[in-house]
């Protein structure tokens, strides 16, 4: 095996940048630690997919077992800096008791391809990804319409090191071939220290490990050396098949002494942040797919759809790639540009599920936020606006800016490094900055309006019944819950019931409360996908009541209780009763129903062959 060497970088006659300045690249991120971490990471791995299935990242937490802690220290890392403090981090790191690591792994990407020297002449057929992650400082984004600039947060993967070591191990391919490469990085402070010439010199605090090339430079460990020492130290496993990139964060930052709570934090940022890309409405081939592992253990990542209040924004998030006409366009008038368009869903607030009920938990208890994104559909930030004055509601709403270039690139440079705002002052004044800002102006009145936001329901007055007050009683209806409630969307099975991919119904969501006939009812809407290779397809609708936590149908309930469906609506076809002949059809189905006295109501909707029996 090629003997592992540490190359520590000198300064330049021409100046460098030193390590501490790398550090600052970031910025003052508005999330924390471990946030900014799996945000940039996951961000930079949908830029590089290219798996028609999406792309898959792995996050792992684990503590290594002795021999994978002999391997790091004494073949990979055995070889140690010159500069006093940065040495004694790495070596206080590698004598813990027990050594943690954080590993991001993603397959389906490009992984690190491309020449591995930085001074290597680009003829524009090959990627620079190798060089713009382990040795550029920083780079332009590279992907139409991307979503981050990819080089700049590779800085918060240093910090989340306690002693600023990571560990890179990529399948990728170069001209034409596919290549193993692992290479091992330090980010320390500059020093001075004696040369291999036995001259003193000024170094920047940048270090990496790998194969000398020469006596200027390391090169990666390729091959199968590379595959070896990836193995000995546990990561994943990776062929040509397996194309993608594995960074090892050695030692990290985890808030407290439980590792347990660090996972479910790494779950809930990646649902807070990345579930418009894990949708089942998100095409596959823009499909995220997200494992987290605790020492071996699989811990559950729950689809967006069951995890409240993230079923909300999938609903505001189906109007918009629906086109639906309820979009509120947002506008600037000097210059007249559309800027983008706003969607918002609002329901009874559902029940906390999974590490979203911990007391401290990134999940807000009570939703009343706007997520902003450009087109590539990853969540910059949200806007936290006036909450609905009845706390039995969420509401949650999606702003998409332009897809129109001059207007996309005016928001995309408004981010910081860490992509984690629109900020207007990092723009020249101009149109680019205009955009930000009457955006962002706009958002807020929506989101914070002089008069509180209430819910989709009728005003009362003295001729009609109160219903505001029977809308306080609807504390389990489908508007927007999950399936943990309520609000699971029921799929029918085999046999005589008929949803499949093609053929289902989404989960009602509350669309308000009207008068007919001098009694308050109340309305749903769900969308109904058909792809017509059922033809006598009918939808069944089934109201129940929610009273003291229990639910029930309409069996054995006193009369003033008795459930009916007053009305259900699907294109041109309009019927009072339980039952509707679907067809062919598909679209938004409505369906009313009568309220009841002092309890909460709620519609199940089912598709199966045959009408109601």
């Amino acid at each position: 095996m090629s003997e592992i060497r540490l190359f520590s970088e000198p300064f330049a006659k021409t100046g460098n940048m030193a390590a501490e300045g790398f550090r600052r690249l970031l910025g003052r991120p508005a999330l924390g630690l471990l946030q900014t971490v799996i945000r940039e990471s996951i961000q930079n791995v949908l830029d590089a997919a290219h798996d028609e299935s999406g792309a898959r990242v792995l996050v792992r937490l684990r503590t290594l077992d002795p021999r994978q802690r002999s391997v790091l220290a004494g073949t990979l890392l055995a070889d140690r800096p010159r500069g006093d403090a940065t040495r004694a981090d790495i070596e206080d790191a590698l004598t813990r008791t027990e050594l943690r690591v954080l590993e991001i792994c993603d397959f389906g990407t490009d992984g690190l391809s491309g020449p591995t020297r930085a001074d290597a002449p680009h003829d524009g057929k090959e990627p620079l990804n190798f060089v713009n992650f382990l040795r550029n400082v920083g780079a332009a984004r590279d992907t139409h319409h991307g979503g981050g600039t990819y080089g700049y947060g590779k800085s918060s993967l240093y910090a989340m090191s306690r002693c600023s070591t990571i560990i890179v191990d990529s399948q990728t391919r170069y001209s034409g071939s596919d290549v193993r490469r692992l290479m091992a990085c330090h980010l320390g402070a500059a020093f001075d220290a004696m040369d291999e010439a036995g001259c003193m010199r000024r170094f920047t605090g940048r270090h990496w490990w790998g194969v000398l090339d020469g006596s200027d430079s390391v090169e990666p460990v390729t091959g199968a050396e590379a595959t070896s020492i990836s193995a000995a130290l546990g990561m994943p496993e990776r062929h040509a098949s397996k194309s993608g990139t594995s960074v090892l964060i050695v030692d990290p930052l985890l808030a407290g002494e439980d590792p347990r709570l660090s996972a479910e934090d790494i779950v809930e940022t990646v649902l807070w942040n990345f579930w418009p890309r894990m949708l089942e409405t998100t095409p596959h081939k823009r499909r995220l797919k997200v494992e987290v592992e605790l020492d071996g253990e699989t811990l559950p990542v729950p689809r967006p759809e069951d995890f409240p209040p993230l079923d909300l924004f999938a609903a505001a998030m189906s109007s918009h790639r629906n086109r639906s006409e309820n979009l509120e366009e947002v506008r600037s008038l000097r210059p007249k540009r559309l800027l983008g368009k706003f969607s918002r869903q609002q329901g009874l607030r559902a029940e906390r599920v999974g590490p979203a009920m911990r007391e401290n938990s990134l999940i807000p208890k009570q939703a009343s936020h706007i997520a902003l994104m450009r087109p590539v559909e990853l969540v910059v930030r949200y806007i936290v606006g006036d909450p609905l004055p009845d706390r039995r509601f969420d509401w949650a709403g999606v702003f998409i800016c332009s897809g129109s270039d001059d207007v996309e690139e005016a928001f995309a440079q408004a981010e910081p490094p860490a992509h984690d705002d629109w900020v207007p002052d990092n723009l020249p004044k101009g149109n680019a900055k205009t955009f930000v800002s009457v955006a962002l102006r706009e958002l807020n009145k929506i989101a914070k309006p002089n008069e509180p936001p209430s819910p989709s329901i009728a005003t009362s007055s003295a001729s009609t019944p109160s219903l505001a007050a029977t809308a306080t009683r609807l504390g389990a209806m489908l508007g927007g819950v999950s399936a943990s409630g309520p609000g699971k969307q029921h799929r029918a099975a085999s046999g005589k019931n008929a949803a499949r991919k093609g053929v289902r119904v989404s989960a009602p969501r509350f669309a308000g409360l009207s008068v007919r006939g001098g009694r308050p009812v109340a309305h749903f809407v769900a969308d109904i996908e058909n792809d017509g290779s059922v033809a006598d397809l009918h939808l069944i609708v089934e109201p129940y009541l929610v009273m003291d936590g229990g639910s029930t149908t309409s069996e054995d309930l006193p009369d003033q209780y008795g459930l009916k469906v007053e009305q259900i609506l699907l294109a041109d076809q309009l019927v009072s009763g339980w039952s509707l002949k679907v067809g062919r059809l598909e679209g938004e189905v409505q369906v009313i129903v009568p309220t009841a006295p002092d309890a909460a109501i709620g519609v199940r909707l089912t598709l199966q062959r045959g009408a109601a029996e």
